[in-house]
């Protein structure tokens, strides 16, 4: 196993010519083979851990103040493509796996509220500066997947699991969680809870009024989803008037998530829900709270619905509800055969941008929990691309899950067997292979890669150092012409503000060094170039010459660079630009 303490950092030198050769870095393969999973618990994690640390239209009643001077800004933050998420499972993000076997038994330490407050400071040394919490309600235990029960099929929208309580702490699991909510607060990280889409098979059976029925009086089921059942937001859809006692509840979700100084929520799968719904909640929500921020998992217009059951997808309509931000298509990156495909999907955004109310964004949803592990598209030489770009595409709030800063592949060794010690009434450990567990206790998100955690540090420091910040969350988007790369693999763009300008140079094939030259009207060969991120893999060659740069690219190395560009916005290049 790779030592944790390890790290595999190559500083760029600056090249005082028209050149810039990088010194050469060890390199990592593009594909890495499966992570062995140390116990939170061993001194070299916890050693990895502390240097990541150092670092490191109702009657509504106003949100009240709590915690020391601290102020909810996330919808702000959102507006101003300002929020650094990270997404989390608190019943393994502070988990112990001390027995070894992933599965969390007798002798192991389940993750729960206090435990993960632990775990915040090695975020924030990161460079989060928001969570995405995972539902925390407690499982349905009927027709269950997993032996914990999926965090998402909910028993009750308005309770918190009890399995998050710590059995040590007097207080209860409630408190607990509003003590965690506060401990974020107090080192500047914003919180936002997820709200499930449907139902577990036990509300479903308490709560008929709530749920949608086919014709023939069977529930409605999301394909593939065997535990959850369908909410119906309709009482009457050909008058769209709406199922009262479903938007009840959800009021009274948000007002618990405000009473407890929850920031946002981001919303499962916001298309099961329509438009009016949204638009009465979101409204609620901003008459308590105004800078309550709202995420919708939606991901592209859509002609058809391509699952059972569900809508048409429809992120415009989502925004227009009240939305601010929403996931987008990054997840479909590793399948994008050329740099153009990058370009077309960032002018799609921008373009839509324009019919909006200012400020609307998306997240840079590379990998998220209903996502195979990053890992898989090419470890740690995708992963630091991924992180590159995540710092300096235009509209985009950068997000990761928990586990891609060391290179979980997200493979548990118990997938596929039987324990009859269950929560549920199934004794299968269901997992989807590659992905989060999101229906066992398990062991925490962990691989055996912190190098991909320094990479993303870096990056996230370039992103928010005053000198650059703007340029990145306000500046214009320039796609560059790239000359002599026949397979286009080549990602060229600059981003311009007030007459700065940053150059972003990657190579998307994280197997094959590709070689080019990339157009930059006003560069001259004077040009020192600095890569203002680390070094990793494979070395690069890249010139300056009068208006361009050659340049020979390792295998997924990305790179950003300062130049001096002025006037690029008037050399007739398409220039783009969301509204803000």
């Amino acid at each position: 196993m790779a030592n944790y303490i390890n790290k595999f950092i190559n500083i760029n030198p600056t090249i005082p010519a028209q050149q810039m050769v990088e010194p050469t870095a060890a390199v990592q393969p593009a594909v890495q083979s499966q992570a062995q999973v140390q116990p939170l618990g061993s001194n070299i994690l916890e050693k990895f851990l502390q240097n990541q640390a150092v670092s490191a239209t109702a009657s509504v009643t106003p949100a009240q103040q709590t915690t020391g001077n601290y102020k909810n800004n996330l919808r702000t933050k959102f507006k101003n493509n300002d929020a650094t998420i990270m997404g989390i499972i608190i019943r393994n993000f502070g988990a112990e796996d001390k027995m070894g076997n992933q599965l969390l038994r007798n002798g192991d330490v389940r993750g729960n509220f206090n435990n993960a407050v632990k775990r915040l400071d090695e975020l924030k040394g990161l460079g989060i500066n928001t969570l995405h919490v995972l539902p925390v309600n407690p499982p349905g235990k009927q027709n269950a997947m997993g032996t914990a029960g999926s965090v998402y099929a909910p028993a009750d929208f308005l309770k918190i699991d009890p399995a998050l309580d710590d059995p040590k702490d007097s207080k209860n699991v409630k408190e607990e969680f509003k003590n965690f909510i506060d401990e974020c607060h107090k080192r500047g990280i914003s919180v936002m809870l997820d709200l499930p889409s449907c139902a577990s098979y036990d509300l479903f059976k308490n709560r008929p009024e709530l749920m949608a029925f086919e014709k023939d009086g069977t529930p409605k089921t999301p394909g593939g989803w065997n535990d959850i059942r369908m909410f119906n937001p309709w009482k009457d859809e050909t008058n769209r008037e709406l199922n009262q006692d479903l938007l009840k509840m959800h009021y009274d979700f948000v007002d618990m998530c405000i009473d407890l100084g929850i920031d946002g929520i981001r919303s499962d799968v916001a298309r099961t829900k329509p438009t009016e719904f949204w638009d009465n909640l979101i409204t609620y929500s901003r008459k308590r709270d105004p800078e309550f921020a709202w995420l919708a998992e939606s991901y592209t217009y859509e002609d058809a619905s391509p699952q059972l059951n569900m809508n048409y997808d429809r992120p415009q309509d989502s925004l227009r509800a009240g939305f601010d931000s929403f996931y987008g298509q990054y997840h479909n990156f590793h399948e994008w055969l050329k740099a153009k495909d990058l370009t077309d999907y960032v002018r799609e955004n921008v373009n839509m941008s324009q019919e909006l109310e200012p400020g609307k964004s998306l997240i840079g949803s590379f990998g998220t929990h209903d996502d195979i592990s990053i890992m898989n598209h090419g470890g740690v030489i995708y992963s630091n691309l991924v992180s590159g770009l995540q710092a300096t595409l235009p509209m985009l709030n950068p997000y990761y899950f928990d586990g891609y800063q060391t290179g979980d592949d997200y493979v548990y060794d118990f997938e596929g067997t039987n324990d009859k010690q269950t929560d549920t009434d199934s004794e299968e450990c269901t997992v989807h292979r590659g992905r989060p567990d999101i229906f066992n206790f398990s062991r925490p998100l962990i691989g055996e890669h912190p190098e991909i955690g320094d990479f993303m540090q870096d990056t996230l420091k370039v992103r928010s150092n005053p000198e650059y910040h703007n340029i990145i969350t306000k500046g214009s988007f320039i796609p560059l012409k790239v000359d002599n790369n026949k397979n286009d693999q080549i990602i060229a763009f600059a981003r311009h503000l007030n007459g700065k300008t940053l150059l972003v140079v990657a190579n998307r094939d994280v197997n094959t060094r590709q070689a080019g030259s990339i157009e930059v009207p006003g560069l001259t060969e004077q040009q020192k170039l600095k890569n203002l991120f680390k070094s990793y893999g494979e070395s690069s060659t890249l010139q300056a010459l009068d208006g361009k740069v050659n340049v020979d690219l390792g295998p997924g190395r990305i790179h950003l660079f300062e130049i001096n560009t002025p006037d690029i916005e008037q050399s007739g290049l398409e220039v783009m630009k969301q509204k803000q």
